[in-house]
Order: C-alpha cells, then structure tokens, then sequence
C-alpha cells in the first residue's frame, strides 16, 4: 500500500495555489550538513498520537515505538489510551518468514479486545514498507470483522522528512476520517446572537495550553468543532 512517487510529490507541493509562483516545495530535502530532524513516520505520529481514545499502532521493530508518546507532551481532558505505546514488534525472523501482516491482524485484535478504542491508527515503517506489508488490506479486512474502524497511516520513514510526516499524517485523515460523522446541532445562544462553527487545525494542546484559549472561543461566539489533534476524539 505504499504512496506512490507522484502522490508524494503532489503533497510536497506548497501552496498549491494560483498566487503562489515562488516556493513550490514545502518539505524540501535537507542540504548536506543541514539537520534531517525527524523522519516521515516520526512527523505522522506525533501529529496524529494526541487523539486520545484511538489505540496508536506502531507496525514494525518496536524501536520505532520507544517512548514516542511523550514526544509532544500533549493533554487529554479525559480518556488517556494515546498513552499506551503499542507496537507489532517485528523481529528479523517475522521479517524473514513474512509474518508482518498476520502479526499486525492479530495486534488490532488485542487492542481492541483489551481497551474497546473507538479506533485504531496503523502506522506504517520504513521495515513493513520495504517488505510490501499490505498494510491497507489489513486495516480493511480487521475493520470489517469486528467493526471497529482501523485506518491506515502510510508514513514510512524513508519516504522524507518529518514535514513530509505532518502532511501523510493530514492525508490519512482527509481519506479515512473527515467527514465520517455529522457534528451536533447547535444550541442557542441565551444571548440570542448566532453561533459560527470552526475546526482548529494544527493545535496539539501542548502542557494543557490550549484550556487557557478555548473560552475565549465561546466568547466570541465560536463553537470549537474540532480540534487536530490536541484533546480531540475519534468521531
């Protein structure tokens, strides 16, 4: 299920808007001696891990699972799955033995047998995108046994930087779960002015910093719909 040369560099195009005639590439390749920074898979975690009633799986060697919540310091009102690190933990021999794809069938069913997530985030390695793990068929074939939606997060780390990372992570939401569920109805306000509706995109609600900001919001009469990704729930 791996991106294709050409969907990777439609996402590298930035802005990809009439006015814009100058810079073209977004996550341009670092020079040599500049700092790489994080990889791909690092950019799509990290933007996606502060949902918190999604169970995150890491499907590869579980070094690209250490300590990798924390990265953010991101806070959760209630519910605190994101802190679970999960990880399919391929060893040399799954590799060898081609038994990435049943591993990863079998460690969606842990989670969700285990926390019942609302869903559950698949990412995608450098090792399991090298391998041709099928990650999306995977992802589909679990979703259709125990109803639980499993999204795909192809974000392997080789595919470039961890802007790159930010934007695949972005792409796997747009694909698999904006606009799967219809917001509540608005009430009313006692003041009798009208209520306008906005998505906050890129607040991750680093050390709870984003508690501060949102009443603010409702005093100008914003109604926060969502929030990618701090403090937010799967739909």
């Amino acid at each position: 299920m791996s991106l294709k040369a050409s969907e990777i560099q439609a996402l590298l195009d930035e802005p990809a808007c009439t006015h814009n005639t100058k810079e073209k590439s977004g996550c341009a390749k670092p020079k040599p001696g500049a700092t790489a920074g994080g990889c791909s898979f690092d950019g799509a975690q990290i933007a996606l891990l502060p949902i918190a009633d999604v169970a995150h799986i890491v499907h590869g060697p579980i070094a690209c699972a250490g300590s990798s919540w924390d990265n953010r310091g991101t806070r959760s009102s209630g519910v605190t799955l994101y802190k679970i690190g999960m990880t399919t933990d391929l060893s040399e021999t799954d590799v060898v033995m081609g038994r990435g794809e049943k591993r990863l069938f079998h460690a969606i069913k842990q989670a969700i047998d285990s926390y019942s997530p609302k869903a559950v985030f698949i990412y995608n390695t450098c090792v399991t995108a090298l391998i041709g793990d099928d990650v999306g068929a995977v992802c589909k074939a679990a979703t259709e046994r125990w109803g639980t939606p499993v999204v795909p997060v192809d974000a392997a780390g080789f595919y470039g930087t961890k802007n790159l990372g930010n934007r695949l992570a972005g792409e796997a939401m747009f694909k698999h779960v904006i606009g799967t569920a219809e917001p509540v109805p608005v009430v009313p306000r006692a003041d009798g002015l009208p209520t306008y509706d906005v998505n906050l995109i890129g607040e991750y609600n680093i050390a709870g910093e984003f508690w501060h900001v949102a009443p603010l919001f409702d005093e100008l009469g914003l109604r926060i719909l969502c929030t990618l990704s701090g403090d937010s729930r799967f739909p």
